[in-house]
């Protein structure tokens, strides 16, 4: 794996990370909190499925 790949492999965890504790502090509440942790997990996913990151 190509270190940019590294690095935008990690850049999404984080902010899967990030939006997954602020959907936490809304109570799990927050309607875009929620679509933006399902936007960077569907990202983090087609982008671990290309082929150069395999």
């Amino acid at each position: 794996m190509h270190c940019d790949d590294k690095r935008m492999l990690f850049v999404l965890e984080e902010q899967i990370k990030s939006c997954w504790e602020r959907l936490q502090e809304s109570g799990y509440e927050d309607a875009i909190c929620l679509k933006e942790l399902i936007d960077a997990i569907r990202d983090y996913n087609q982008y671990k499925k290309t082929p150069n990151n395999q």
